[in-house]
């Protein structure tokens, strides 16, 4: 654990402080006490909204201030529509995805009021609006949450709708993952390198009929089979030719948008929602015993991340947590170390029984959330936390804000860190590596990568990274080929072994740009440049607090040693 309370007098000092203020200062807030709460150092209090009372407790998690603290009722209730469940997390102005580490406890308490009061005013007026919700759900987001998906080509459904289709298909993948996907395709389709599998029962992957009907989704679902059949106005001699092939999937085309009905041999027809995915065009077409008992993250599990999993696991590491939110798709089979078996669900899921087809005993925890998205403050505590306690973080996400933060966080937890980068076009890569005490944080260390960019009045590449808040491709997606994602992650892969073996290489080769062609700074195939990005910052001056030292110890000895007597 960190312990930033332990470590962080000072930012304890200005916590507390600007808690105690509002405290002396607004009538709506009385604090009870400091305390701790499941090891994290809490305050208890109330916060009164027109005389009503809401005891609440305000929590920072092990991470802060790298992320936010939260507010939460001290009882089993639910309060607000913006709360995760009864006794959770209120979802406030300050949140996981828009945190800056300058905000404090007391801005979160303020923010937890505001939602109250606007909560009880729009309860006692109607004409009053309450709190709009911030979240902005995509299809990756929602993609789990009482969906089953049915998945189309854009040109297979144009086709259907047509009516030029030829041999259609559905393939339905059974249950993994509390998701049951189904495929549709043609027989055009299938012409493809990249075509749909057949049925394997190995894999329980399983054709069932398809029917398809031009006129819109009947309004009212009957609650069985035989009604759903007969509503559309099937004679009873068709109904039970149906009926004896069992499972089907029916697609309607006529309304403004396709809808599909998975009908079962029994119980009602389940509406699923169909995801239309654009076509894709074919432009991405051992350790030393220290080592084997080290625990590694790699964060970002697309193209490069997959790869690095998989040689770590294949290099005899076999402690590994997988963090990604991304799903699976056709389309992401030129590239990924997984395949059709795994199309349709989670990509740490799919790289996990991957992972585990290679090494069936190794550890491999899983995040199918991304760092960035829109989340409780708690559920986003947690999973850092379990990031900061892995001996190696490595970030393979390409995106520069995830990047930074896991930086700090590294730093924070004296952790090696490890940031993997593929350049558009697929022209090189950069591998940086930070490691505590020999080089500075990420941050201090990316301004000085960009400042060797300006002396060469050569602007660095983006990233080639993909959004990751859509289900579907839409065509701007890196056009590195599979050579470049898989050398990308030899490198990295290479440097993440040697610091777990404890043989890093020189500081002077701490960031890494490798060629794969001749672009950029980069003269041929192969050529690399070995970048020193400085040494780390002189330690800051001493800043202790008393106050709060004596403060947060005496706490910390009422806390544990309640917990040894078992009160």
């Amino acid at each position: 654990m960190k312990l930033w309370w332990l470590g962080d007098f000072a930012r304890l000092g200005q916590e507390k402080r600007a808690v105690e203020a509002i405290a002396l200062r607004e009538p709506w807030f009385k604090l009870d006490r400091w305390c701790f709460r499941e090891g994290k150092l809490a305050a208890l209090g109330t916060i009164f909204v027109e005389g009503q009372p809401y005891p609440v407790l305000l929590l920072y998690p092990d991470q802060f201030p790298e992320v936010p603290a939260w507010v939460e009722p001290q009882e089993d209730v639910r309060w607000s529509t913006h709360q995760y469940g009864r006794g959770g997390t209120l979802c406030l102005e300050l949140r996981p995805d828009n945190w800056v580490a300058s905000a404090t406890g007391a801005d979160v308490l303020r923010s937890a009021y505001n939602l109250l009061v606007s909560e009880k005013a729009s309860a006692q007026d109607p004409k009053v609006s309450g709190v709009p919700s911030a979240h902005d759900v995509g299809e990756v987001q929602s993609y789990d949450w009482g969906t089953h998906p049915v998945l189309i080509g854009v040109g297979c459904l144009e086709r259907i709708k047509a009516g030029t289709v030829q041999d259609p298909k559905a393939l339905r993948w059974m249950a993994m993952d509390e998701v049951w996907p189904i495929m549709i395709h043609d027989a055009e389709d299938r012409t493809s390198p990249r075509r749909p599998p057949s049925m394997d029962i190995n894999s329980w992957r399983f054709e069932i009929p398809i029917y398809v009907l031009a006129s819109p989704a009947p309004a009212d679902i009957a609650d069985n089979r035989h009604g759903f059949l007969t509503a559309l106005g099937l004679d009873a001699g068709l109904i039970q030719q149906i009926a004896e092939r069992g499972a089907a999937i029916w697609l309607f085309t006529g309304g403004p948008e396709p809808t599909a009905f998975h009908l079962m041999d029994e119980g009602k027809p389940h509406r699923r929602k169909i995801f239309v995915l654009p076509d894709q065009a074919e432009s991405r077409s051992g350790r030393t015993p220290e080592a084997v008992a080290c625990h590694a993250a790699v964060i970002g599990a697309g193209s490069v991340g997959s790869k690095i999993a998989e040689m770590l696991v294949r290099s005899g590491i076999s402690r590994l947590t997988l963090v990604d939110g991304d799903v699976m798709l056709p389309g992401n089979t030129e590239r990924h170390t997984l395949d059709w078996r795994d199309v349709g669900f989670r990509k740490v899921h799919g790289l996990k029984r991957h992972l585990l087809h290679i090494s069936p005993g190794a550890e491999i925890t899983v995040i199918d959330q991304n760092l960035n998205w829109q989340r409780s403050a708690h559920v986003h505590a947690s999973q850092t936390a379990q990031i900061a306690e892995c001996d190696l973080i490595i970030d393979a996400t390409g995106d520069a804000a995830t990047s930074l933060f896991l930086g700090a966080v590294a730093a924070a937890n004296n952790r090696p860190f490890i940031s993997v980068e593929v350049y558009e076009g697929g022209i090189g890569a950069l591998i940086a590596s930070c490691l505590p005490g020999r080089d500075p944080p990420f941050a201090a260390a990316r301004a000085a990568y960009f400042a060797w960019c300006d002396q060469k009045n050569m602007p660095p590449p983006r990233p080639a990274a993909r959004a990751y808040d859509a289900l579907a491709e839409d065509g701007t997606l890196m056009v590195a080929d599979d050579a470049a994602a898989t050398m990308t992650a030899s490198h990295a892969a290479r440097v993440a072994l040697d610091v777990l073996d404890g043989r890093p290489a020189a500081s002077e080769a701490a960031w890494m740009l490798i060629g794969f062609r001749k672009s950029w700074v980069f003269e041929a195939h192969g050529h690399t440049w070995l970048l020193n990005v400085g040494n780390p910052a002189a330690p800051a001056e001493d800043t202790k607090d008393a106050e709060a030292e004596a403060f947060v110890l005496a706490l910390a000895k009422e806390y544990f040693g309640a917990n040894a007597t078992g009160e």
